[in-house]
């Protein structure tokens, strides 16, 4: 089932899990995935892009799972995955915009899994590298795909279900005692970057 949503509106959030919940009844996991990225030089970003930037990518991460605390705390469990990134970890020097509020993600991550874990609650993320997306189509379109595979332990880009795969686990009952965990599934670029 699919439900059209802007991340940063509250009342479409709450309406986005109402409606899950009478479809379905219950909600058991909740995977913040909506993200942008527009690549810019630093000097260049204007307040309006830096607002938008952490507005989609940190405040809408905020905005839903502060609304799916209600539910799971009812059930006294639940599961939330938080994308976060690479350039959260390292930073970002075509998109520090982007970057800091991947950074937001992670430390939100650690904060949230020690705020809900009394009720059962895991809060994990995880932290693609080059993942075969649009957003990968549009950094290829500026930097020579085989800089990028260089700097990839693994020389190759993620795939799509490799993250989706990663999603799986923390999801699962196999990943019940982690918590807080910032998952890295990025084919070593984190070590290969700064080589």
């Amino acid at each position: 089932m699919a439900v059209q949503v802007d991340v940063c509106n509250r009342s479409d959030v709450k309406k986005m899990y109402e409606i899950t919940c009478d479809r379905f009844g219950r909600i058991d996991i909740l995977v913040n995935n909506a993200g942008i990225l527009k690549q810019k030089p630093f000097i260049q970003i204007t307040d309006e892009e830096w607002d938008h930037m952490l507005a989609v990518n940190l405040k809408g991460v905020f905005i839903c799972t502060q609304e799916v605390v209600s539910f799971f705390s009812q059930q006294q469990r639940g599961c939330i995955i938080n994308m976060t990134s690479v350039g959260g970890q390292m930073g970002g020097l075509n998109a520090p915009h982007y970057a800091a509020a991947k950074a937001g993600v992670i430390s939100f991550t650690k904060s949230t899994a020690r705020i809900l874990a009394p009720m059962g609650v895991r809060v994990n993320a995880i932290a693609p590298g080059f993942i075969r997306t649009d957003m990968y189509d549009d950094i290829i379109s500026r930097t020579p795909k085989s800089q990028i595979n260089e700097s990839i332990l693994l020389g190759r880009p993620g795939e799509p279900e490799e993250i989706a795969h990663a999603a799986l686990f923390l999801a699962s009952d196999e990943a019940l005692y982690i918590t807080g965990h910032i998952l890295n599934v990025n084919g070593g670029y984190y070590l290969g970057a700064g080589s």
